[in-house]
């Protein structure tokens, strides 16, 4: 144990002091006791760290602890270290004192130190040059220059000082967009017609859409006449391009700034150094380079050079002599923890009074964006004094001193996007509450109008959005106390009573309303009609309040909304968005409860078989359950007594009928459970080394291990009968051991604890090591569980951060995912699926929450489930899923146990969006591709899917492909959405699909994509306007039919064939649809139809007569004879729809909008469309859907496969709203009493499922 482990460890025996309080007993800074923890910079005169020590051992023997180091052993172990370490000298006077800039931008002042990109600085400046030379065909108006890459992949530094490097152009005007929109730095020496360079010019789309728009006009009049750069990170590409002068540069004047290359990489790191008079250790490029590759993905790299960056900075300051050292490298902490290290330590120094001021101030300067989209952004120095308390200076000043933070006159802001990733704490807490974050800056915008119209009522929120202000305020003001402004809060407060005075008009309106009714029926045929009305006014009342408390419960309790969505259809069945949402429901997790605890319920066991379910509770029993075909869903069989304490753990034996118990009051329990309703005590076995945690069996049932609050784990053998016997005691925490996972291919034994370590072991009688530990946890680690493939391993703790670890080579795991999206709380339990596609935590503010992992490097959120009638009202401490995977099961802190139905019309595709899918005219192959680029391929039996493969696909930027499938289901085509290539895949095995062919297309920002239903022809794009054909008979060898199809002015956005194959329909941004004759051969368009707006999609109905097309509007066009010119006439128009993709079925077409809505229509023989059904959003997913992607033919009328929002899922939506009542009725618990005379206009009403 070296020095800064073993003082960590004192820390935690010595009951976790503050540094504060450290600091004053030492008499030295906190900054120094947190570098003297983490191994640096230990005093050359023990006597300086001799009081801390002899203070925190006192505390630790006061407190019993037994196995304290001694002073002298202190003594030896600071004198190991110093031996360890090189003497650091200071270094001799040089060219550059400090050749390394760390995370801030490289400037025109540093060109000196400017290395590894001088190509890239020579096609930057040839752009410039050939921009400023005057218009072209190509850019006939602007002299705009993009300069594009990943956050962190160097942009700044190149307009910088990269600039500054070549002497060709003189010195670049700079300019910024703040808060108040584009700011320019006046000409240097009278410079009029210098270039103007616009960095992270992202940071305009976080600007109020009033101000973007004239930002964005004052660009595009000074690009009319100087040269403009903007560097831009990639991801915002679509952003961009929905500006025609951004786009018209991305396309023409685009430099980007890639991944650089090993050599360039080692002259950025030694170059800088020999510049300075320094020298670097033999090999420490080598391993930094090395250490470069492994923190990162070949999709990522590029963005990684931060954290290169920075570790550089800190391996300087801490050279020897004017010597680079591996081991002064080593100490930061290396590319993977340098500046998470750097920021923990300054985040310790903060004193924990201070924090909460500190994550409130650290979040002011972050912007999210309406897709997730993180970025920094300034504050003002009079909105940071304004809006917090004095102390905020000092929170300042210490983030300023490790230079995580820039301060100015003007403004505080982060000195790197990539502080936002790298540190996990901010990027838990940007995780975390990223909903929240987005209403808050909305909240300011909103609150800024309000003040500027005179505080005017009519700016005021008002309903559901002022329920949602209100639930989002309280959330603020638990976690984020310092946040809202004074005008934040007289804003909402104004809006409350608002709210308050209509409720009392309503109030008395209703009671005025019931008085006259009765009055009304008193009166003969005079007051009749008048009763009427009345009667109508009331229902529409009732009708409002049903639907608001369905809303209110949306995501605190979607199982008691989805029964009332029961009853309202019941009352309301002709109301189309009952009905919708109703459908939405059937594709949501529903819960019903048990009950029988009186105490929190801590851990979840199912038995092999998924019949038995055991729980253990705080009220000292564990109860067995069985599973029921009827509500609810288990039925008590057995309660164990007998225990002294709160039981923590529960599990079954994996091959025998022995269930394993652990308690409070240190004893590990035995119990046969041959006869379930009659279980029998084997043996209890006293630890005495204070609670224990857990016990677990391994995945051979020959061994059981237990974790005790002293940190130590025992391993017992277990024989056939359930005896055990002591085989070992381990010890590697430093603290309490709380948790313990063994890896279902029985090779590893995984442990956490108070000590915030994870630690790996060996399976057996006497586990060894493997490894060093795994630490960069936030908090107490008190949940492990490997994946069922033991690939990965999930870990939660105290804090809200739950991670990912990739540990097939157990002696280097590395970190999957650090910060799981959209955690909240902290978290007791973490469980996979059977199929490890799904990961579910318990979490302490009384919601579970589940993640898609099919790619776990990139997790997506999926669901948020809770029963509560208010997030935080119970906690939820357990979560475990049954062996099938159907049914999730989490324990309250109530005793209650929710049983989560999973519905099977879920299912998790990929890692990111889905941005296309595919079916054959079979409907028995399913294709998706979304923005984890990959082509996953599912067969189709009804609704039965399987997941057969997934596929690479070519990978770009800011990626959201398209597929198309051909009629034998044997051939797919991928289309990147940046255009140049199409690719096509043999999925004739859909186990195992092959590449087939890539065709080069001189496409850039169209994707068009498309297999006609009949024969071998597939449509691709040729270029942007310009459509090619290709025959694919030999799926190897494709080749072109004809010349390419021409007509639109635009860009191209899809293509469709009509049913026979013999035309073509092809939509444009220009606003027309261009039909095609293929049986001519004519590249010329035979038909074009003109719309209002851009026209995203087109679809034929099953004769071909019957164009639909998706634009703004919805509309349906009778089309004339193929052997005719004539012109296509409106049959059907649906205004204002803002319809994007189409899918059509025998008699009905699904569109899916602009808005988030999926809806169907019949489509008549006529053309005429009718019947507007809708499926409204899940009840409890953590995200909404900008477009539902469908594919082009849909098998049956009542369903509609479609994907496309964050989760990652492909849903199988049904319209059929009985079978959505079965499903509900299914998967909830019947209401209360209490909640039907809460809830329901009259609680007579039943219906819900009678």
């Amino acid at each position: 144990m070296d020095f800064g482990e073993a003082l960590a460890r004192l820390f935690v025996q010595a009951g976790r002091p503050t540094l504060r309080a450290s600091a004053a007993r030492a008499k030295v800074s906190a900054q120094r006791i947190s570098d003297w923890r983490n191994g640096r910079h230990l005093p050359r005169d023990f006597a300086t760290v001799e009081p801390l020590l002899v203070w925190l051992t006192s505390r630790a023997v006061a407190a019993g602890v037994a196995d304290v180091l001694t002073i002298p052993q202190w003594r030896e172990l600071w004198h190991r270290h110093l031996n360890q370490e090189a003497p650091e000298t200071p270094a001799p006077p040089a060219r550059h004192a400090r050749p390394y800039a760390g995370l801030a931008t490289l400037t025109a002042a540093d060109s000196e130190l400017y290395f590894g990109r001088d190509d890239l600085v020579g096609i930057l400046v040839d752009t410039i040059i050939t921009a400023g030379s005057g218009p072209s065909m190509l850019s006939p108006s602007s002299r705009l220059v993009v300069v594009t890459g990943v956050s962190g992949s160097g942009k700044s530094s190149l307009l910088r000082a990269g600039l500054a490097r070549d002497p060709r152009i003189s010195t670049p005007r700079l300019a910024e967009v703040t808060p108040d929109g584009l700011t320019i730095a006046p000409p240097v020496d009278g410079e009029t017609d210098a270039v103007i360079v616009i960095d992270q010019f992202e940071n305009v789309f976080s600007l109020a859409d009033e101000l973007r728009s004239a930002t964005m006009r004052e660009v595009e009049e000074l690009a009319a006449d100087t040269v403009v750069v903007v560097g831009v990170r990639a991801d915002f590409f679509s952003q961009c391009v929905e500006h025609p002068f951004l786009a018209d540069a991305w396309q023409n004047r685009c430099v980007i700034v890639s991944e650089m290359t090993r050599t360039q990489l080692r002259e950025v790191i030694t170059a800088p150094v020999r510049l300075a008079g320094g020298r670097i250790e033999a090999g420490l490029a080598d391993v930094m380079i090395t250490d470069l590759y492994e923190a990162s993905t070949v999709g990522d790299r590029a963005g990684r050079l931060p954290l290169l960056a920075h570790v550089l900075q800190a391996t300087w300051a801490r050279r020897s002599g004017n010597r680079m050292t591996l081991s002064g490298y080593r100490a930061t902490g290396g590319i993977a923890r340098a500046v998470a290290d750097t920021a923990e330590a300054a985040w310790e120094a903060i004193a924990p009074e201070h924090r909460d001021l500190a994550r409130a101030v650290l979040l002011s300067l972050v912007h999210v964006g309406p897709a997730g989209i993180a970025l920094r952004v300034p504050l003002s120095t009079s909105t940071v004094s304004s809006r917090f308390p004095p102390e905020v200076s000092t929170v300042i000043d210490e983030f300023a001193q490790a230079r995580l933070l820039t301060v100015s006159a003007e403004s505080v802001m982060l000195v790197h996007d990539v502080v936002l990733t790298a540190w996990p704490r901010l990027a838990a807490w940007i995780a975390d509450d990223s909903d929240t974050h987005v209403w808050w800056q909305q909240l300011d915008a909103d609150t800024q109008s309000w003040v500027d119209n005179g505080r005017s009522r009519s700016f005021l929120y008002t309903g559901s959005r002022l329920d949602d202000a209100k639930r989002h305020r309280e959330a603020l003001r638990s976690n984020y106390v310092h946040l809202l402004s004074r005008d934040n809060d007289e804003f909402l407060d104004s809006a409350v009573a608002a709210q308050r005075r209509r409720r009392l008009l309503q109030v008395g309106a209703v009671s005025v309303i019931a008085v006259l009714a009765i009055a009304a029926s008193i009166t003969a045929v005079i007051g009749f009609r008048q009763a009427h009305d009345l009667r109508q006014q009331r229902n529409a009342a009732e009708r409002a309040a049903l639907l608001s408390h369905i809303d209110s419960m949306e995501y605190s309790n979607p199982s008691l909304a989805a029964r009332l969505l029961l009853v309202a259809h019941q009352l309301y069945p002709d109301d189309p968005t009952v009905a919708g949402r109703l459908r939405g429901a059937a594709t949501s997790p529903l819960a019903t409860q048990i009950t029988g605890h009186t105490g929190p319920v801590y851990d979840l066991a199912f038995d092999r078989s998924g019949r038995y379910l055991a729980s253990a509770s705080g009220d000292r029993t564990v109860r067995v359950w069985e599973s029921t075909d009827s509500t609810p869903r288990y039925r008590a069989v057995a309660t164990l007594h007998g225990f002294g304490n709160y039981v923590t753990s529960t599990g079954f034996h994996p091959t025998r009928p022995l269930l394993a118990t652990s308690s409070g009051d240190g004893s590990v329990r035995i119990w046969d459970l041959s006869d379930p309703a009659r279980p029998v005590l084997r043996v209890t076995v006293p630890l005495g080394r204070g609670t224990v945690y857990m016990a677990r069996f391994s995945a051979d049932g020959r061994t059981l291990a237990a974790s005790s609050d002293d940190g130590s784990i025992t391993v017992f053998a277990v024989s056939p009968t359930g005896t055990l016997r002591e085989t070992a005691v381990i010890r590697g925490h430093g603290a309490a051991a709380r948790t313990l996972s063994f890896s279902p291919d029985g090779r590893l034994l995984a442990s956490g604890g108070d000590d915030r370590v994870v630690r790996l072991w060996t399976t057996g009688e006497q586990p060894v090591p493997v490894g060093a530990p795994i630490t960069g946890f936030p908090s107490i680690t008190h949940a492990v569980t490997f994946s069922p493939d033991s690939r990965s391993l999930a870990v939660t703790g105290d804090s809200p951060n739950a991670q990912l670890w990739d540990v097939t080579q157990p002696l280097s795991p590395r970190p999957l995912s650090t910060a799981l999206p959209t955690a909240t709380a902290g978290s007791w339990s973490v469980a996979f699926d059977p199929t490890g596609s799904q990961v579910a935590s318990a979490r302490a503010d009384g919601t579970v929450r589940v993640w898609n992992t099919t790619n776990r490097s990139s997790p997506t959120a999926q669901w948020a489930l809770q029963t509560a009638s208010e997030q935080g009202s119970v906690r939820t401490f357990s979560a475990a899923f049954d062996p099938t995977g159907d049914r999730l099961v989490s324990g309250r802190s109530d005793g209650t146990i929710d049983v989560w139905s999973l519905p099977d019309r879920s299912v998790p595709d990929r890692g990111g969006t889905i941005s296309g899918v595919a079916t054959d005219p079979a409907q028995r192959i399913l294709a998706t591709v979304g923005s984890d680029t990959t082509l996953n391929v599912w067969t189709l039996d009804g609704a039965e899917m399987s997941l057969r493969s997934r596929t690479p696909v070519q990978r770009r930027v800011n990626d959201h492909p398209r597929v198309s499938v051909n009629e034998r289901g044997t051939l797919a085509a991928t289309a990147n959405n940046n255009g140049g290539l199409v690719e096509l895949w043999d999925i004739g095995n859909p186990d195992a699909p092959r590449a087939a062919a890539r065709l080069p297309v001189a496409t850039r920002y169209s994707f068009p994509v498309g297999f006609a239903p009949t024969g071998n022809v597939l449509a691709t794009g040729d270029t942007d306007t310009t459509i090619a054909l290709w025959d694919t008979s030999d799926p190897t060898s494709p080749t072109r039919i004809g010349a390419p199809l021409r007509g639109p002015a635009d860009l191209i956005r899809s293509v469709a064939f009509s049913p026979d194959g013999t035309r073509l329909a092809v939509t444009s941004d220009d606003k027309r649809v261009y039909l095609y004759d293929l049986t001519t051969r004519d590249t010329n368009p035979v038909t074009v139809i003109a719309d209002d707006a851009p026209v995203t999609q087109a679809a034929f109905d099953d004769d071909g007569e019957v164009l639909v097309v998706a634009a703004r509007d919805l509309s349906t066009w009778r089309l004339p004879a193929t052997d005719t010119d004539g012109e296509a006439e409106l049959i059907d128009r649906h205004e204002d729809m803002y319809a994007n993709t189409l899918s059509m079925s025998p008699n009905r077409i699904a569109v899916g909008t602009a808005t988030h809505e999926l809806i169907s229509f019949a489509l008549a023989d006529d053309g005429t469309l009718s019947d507007r059904q809708s499926v409204g959003s899940l009840l409890n997913s953590t995200d909404t859907t900008t477009t539902w992607q469908v594919p082009v033919r849909l098998p049956a009328d009542d369903e509609i496969i479609a994907g496309g929002d964050t989760t990652g899922n492909v849903y199988v939506h049904t319209l059929a709203v009985p079978e959505a009542r079965e499903w509900v009725c299914d998967s909830t618990t019947p209401m209360t009493e209490a909640q039907r005379e809460t809830y329901l206009p009259h609680a007579d009403i039943r219906g819900d499922c009678d």
